[in-house]
């Protein structure tokens, strides 16, 4: 029915509009019904008998011929001319009834008034009867010619007896209403999915994944499969948090795998996650996959740099009054900024309070500073941006980013909007940028994976998950590939708050040519440094992808 997705998502994303083309057609036959003219009826009932005749055997009169007979200008003509009137009009509200299994005719006539219909309605069964009983007068006629004998013998083995004239009507007949509203149900489905069709084809949604790839050249990475919108208190939750084991759950988990050979590649250690409008699956996206690469083994830093609308930290539960806007300004440290995530090995930079109010910073010198800083502390930053086509934030941000991930919803993102969101990209980014098609349909192209058995979220096994923070682990910190760093600063004073940063008070930082053991992901070396006035600490010593 449609060029991808079928009667289905016809249904889905047009079903409303079908349903109001019904409605409307609906109502408009209900109220054809309530507006037609008003209309009497009257009847007159005629019994034809077969004529007995001594020595003959009596013919039953055939009632579909007598039927017709009553129709036709043998009758309607003699009963006009009674009534002045041009036997067409006469003939207009007449109608002539059979009764079942019975030799009876009723004369029915439908007129504006009460008068007229009774009038005519009884002025046509006697025409009737007259015509009928006319052979028979003719032949008892001692005046009647030849000719009048022969047709009186024709038509007289029947004769036609009124039995019950025509009454007068009181009431108005009833006008079916379910006819015309039944007739309404027919044409308004016929016209709604008629005109959602049309409506389809001209539309400019994203129709799948085949066709993200071809209007903007890019490979998706990933698709999403659409799921029940959540109810209750976890329904802001990350799907990772809420539902490890669902399909939608490892569609992300397959993000994962597929970004992390490019990550590899490029040597990229922050990935950018955008998308063309609002409500198209972008912090849902940033969330989930930052929760994949922690559980996979990766130290992860995800960064709400969405200062138009943030939602990391309601969709993980965490406070919002310190955050990367306090960061920007100059007003919070970094490292007070920063909050643990629900899993070993994430972390977290809320917008902050007040977001709005300082979103011209992001296109200042100090963001990139602070990226370089996290980039040192871990291996993969992920930035939830804005909208590229709302604010410039998105663009400046890009800047930034090793590798650009642009989110599409099947259900609302257009090729137009993702189109000129790309050309927008493309200016700052040299072509590492992947596609993401979130709500996409089998239908669509899109993968739905089997959900996993048992499958809880649970992280590669941490000896010391708050070593990252305290920095009281002195093994070497984890580096991307075999390059040798610096070893952990000292330990702080007992009792110190636990942060991923030390004060700027802090012992300097000793060269050590200590060996380090090469971390899964693409090879980059990291080094200890002073950033924005405090001294930074490695993470805890590398890991074996346990």
């Amino acid at each position: 029915m449609t060029a991808n997705g079928g009667p289905a998502r016809l249904l889905r994303v047009y079903g409303l509009w079908i349903v109001l083309v019904t409605v409307v057609v609906m109502a408009a036959g209900y109220g054809v019904s309530m507006l037609a003219p008003t209309e009497y009826r009257s009847a007159a009932i005629v019994v034809v008998e077969a004529r007995v005749r001594a020595n003959t055997t009596p013919l039953q009169p055939e009632m579909g011929t007598e039927k017709e007979l009553a129709q036709s200008g043998l009758v309607v003509r003699p009963a006009a001319n009674r009534l002045g009137l041009d036997p067409g009009d006469l003939a207009d509200g007449l109608t002539v009834s059979v009764a079942p299994d019975a030799n009876v005719l009723t004369f029915a006539y439908d007129a504006p008034d009460a008068d007229t219909a009774q009038r005519r309605a009884q002025a046509l069964a006697e025409a009737y009867v007259d015509y009928r009983n006319s052979g028979e007068l003719a032949q008892q006629s001692k005046t009647a010619t030849a000719a009048e004998k022969a047709t009186a013998s024709a038509t007289a083995n029947a004769h036609a007896t009124l039995v019950t004239p025509a009454y007068h009507p009181d009431q108005p007949q009833a006008r079916p209403v379910w006819i015309d509203t039944g007739i309404g149900l027919v044409l308004g489905l016929l016209l709604g999915v008629g005109t959602a069709l049309v409506r389809d084809r001209m539309s400019d949604r994203v129709r799948g994944r085949a066709d993200l790839e071809k209007i903007t050249g890019l490979t998706v990475l990933a698709t999403v499969p659409r799921s029940r919108r959540p109810h209750g208190p976890d329904a802001s939750r990350p799907v990772l948090l809420r539902a490890p084991e669902s399909p939608t759950a490892e569609s992300y988990r397959y993000l994962r795998s597929r970004l992390q050979p490019l990550l590899a590649r490029e040597a990229a250690g922050s990935v950018l996650v955008a998308s063309a409008h609002e409500g198209e699956g972008r912090s849902a996206t940033a969330a989930n996959l930052a929760l994949a690469m922690a559980q996979a083994g990766r130290t992860v830093i995800l960064v709400d740099a969405d200062l138009r609308h943030p939602a990391q930290h309601t969709m993980f539960g965490l406070g919002d009054e310190r955050g990367l806007t306090g960061v920007l300004s100059g007003e919070v440290a970094l490292d007070d900024a920063l909050q643990k995530g629900p899993v070993p090995r994430l972390w977290v930079l809320p917008a902050g309070a007040g977001a709005d109010r300082v979103t011209d910073l992001l296109e200042g010198p100090r963001l990139g500073r602070i990226l370089r800083t996290l980039r040192k502390q871990c291996d993969v930053v992920v930035l939830d941006s804005a909208a590229v086509l709302s604010v410039s934030d998105a663009i400046a941000l890009a800047t930034h980013s090793d590798h650009v991930l642009l989110v599409a919803d099947y259900r609302r993102s257009t090729r137009a909007g993702v189109a000129r969101a790309l050309t927008e990209l493309g200016e700052v980014v040299a072509g590492n940028v992947s596609g993401v098609l979130v709500n996409a349909p089998k239908s669509a192209g899109g993968l739905v994976p089997g959900a996993r058995e048992g499958a809880n979220g649970a992280t590669p096994p941490d000896d010391d998950p708050f070593a990252l923070l305290d920095g009281a682990d002195e093994r070497p910190a984890p580096a991307f590939g075999s390059a040798t760093v610096p070893p952990a600063l000292p330990p702080k004073a007992a009792g110190a708050a636990s942060t991923l940063y030390t004060s700027s008070a802090a012992a300097p930082v000793k060269s050590s040519n200590t060996p380090v053991k090469a971390h899964h992901g693409p090879v980059k070396a990291r080094a200890n440094g002073i950033e924005n006035g405090a001294a930074v600490p490695t993470p805890r010593g590398g890991t074996d992808g346990r």
